[in-house]
């Protein structure tokens, strides 16, 4: 009986007994949030925070993953919270919140209106970007509107009306701010004011990959099946790499000049010279992309899975370098939530509402 209980309470704490060998792609534990976990997590100072697609945003002691706290926030949560110093700014698809990390008090909230339905509002569209502290601004991209936010108080300083939702983080480069929406439109706008500086057209699909930003130039994935590269000066482009037909919907990580990305029904993971978008070396993945590889321990880190049965097993892909895959895991559902690497640990999320750590080493 003893036994059952101490089995029982660590069932409701939702952690697993690490394994007694770890070794690369290793499951060292998993934690049920309840529901599928497309939002990254991230490290604040001693607390792993973590929200889930029902606005359940909660803290676990790191590394113990005991709990902290827990707080049910208004609407779905597919983003990484920003964290902030003792702050954490929060975006779901109703509201804005500003949070204290050390024990989930709201400090403020902004209720920015309904999303509603948006075209079919499907697995591949229902992703949000994070809040983005840029001095004095949080910059919030939100349905068809890019906000910037008072960090204090959550009072609107400006906001610049987009065609289509956006669906991605917007990316400040010096004294502007990049955003591209679901029409496919880039747009460069005044930090200080939102004013446009200039707008661009070179696709009408939806782009939900964030700009990365190297040596002048904008790189990011889209709907219309190829990654593209503009000029932050104008946004004229200066290169584009066609997937086939596969929509490139994941983040490029910049690395070294050279460009990673993956591929959505393309099912491969690419590296790309960032100056001219040719192609260095590809792997396949089998499954979908939909996240920005990471990089940790001299290796690239992918998470995919099947966007079309999410139940099915989905899979980390660690790959060096130099294109040579090193070793793949499998884990129980599809994996399209951001992952986030802390010490030798990869946490990332998956689709059956469960929060696992992979080992690296």
């Amino acid at each position: 009986m003893r036994r059952l209980t101490l089995s029982l309470l660590l069932g409701a704490l939702g952690a697993l007994s690490p394994l007694t060998q770890a070794a690369p792609g290793a499951v060292q534990w998993q934690i049920d949030t309840g529901a599928p976990v497309r939002a990254a997590p991230v490290l604040a100072g001693d607390l792993l925070i973590v929200g889930n697609f029902a606005g359940k945003l909660e803290a676990l002691e790191w590394p113990s993953r005991k709990p902290r706290w827990q707080l049910m926030l208004q609407g779905a949560l597919s983003s990484q919270p920003t964290l902030a110093g003792d702050k954490l700014y929060v975006q779901t698809n109703r509201n804005v919140y500003a949070l204290s990390a050390k024990d989930g008090r709201i400090l403020w909230q902004r209720d920015l209106g309904d999303q509603g339905d948006w075209r079919g509002f499907r697995l591949w569209d229902t992703f949000q970007g994070s809040p983005l502290l840029h001095g004095n601004q949080l910059l919030v991209g939100f349905g068809d509107h890019l906000y910037s936010l008072s960090p204090a108080d959550g009072k609107t300083r400006w906001r610049h009306e987009t065609r289509y939702r956006l669906m991605a983080t917007p990316t400040v480069a010096g004294d502007r701010v990049l955003i591209a929406d679901g029409d496919g439109e880039l747009a460069a706008l005044a930090l200080a004011t939102g004013k446009p500086l200039w707008r661009q057209q070179p696709s009408r699909d939806t782009v939900q990959s964030r700009i990365a930003v190297w040596q002048g130039l904008g790189i990011y994935g889209s709907r219309d099946a190829a990654v593209h590269a503009f000029s932050l000066a104008d946004g004229k482009e200066a290169w584009r790499a066609s997937h086939g037909t596969s929509w490139v919907v994941g983040s490029a990580l910049v690395r070294d000049n050279v460009a990673y990305i993956g591929s959505s029904d393309g099912m491969f993971f690419q590296a790309l010279d960032a100056a001219s978008g040719r192609e260095l070396w590809r792997v396949d993945t089998g499954q979908n992309a939909f996240t920005a590889p990471v990089f940790a321990n001299g290796q690239l880190l992918l998470t995919t899975g099947d966007a079309y049965q999410l139940d099915r097993p989905g899979r980390v892909t660690a790959v060096g370098l130099d294109g040579k895959r090193r070793w793949q895991a499998e884990l129980p559902a599809g994996l399209f939530g951001q992952p986030a690497v802390v010490g030798d640990t990869l946490v990332v999320g998956a689709e059956n509402g469960r929060l696992y750590g992979v080992s690296l080493r």
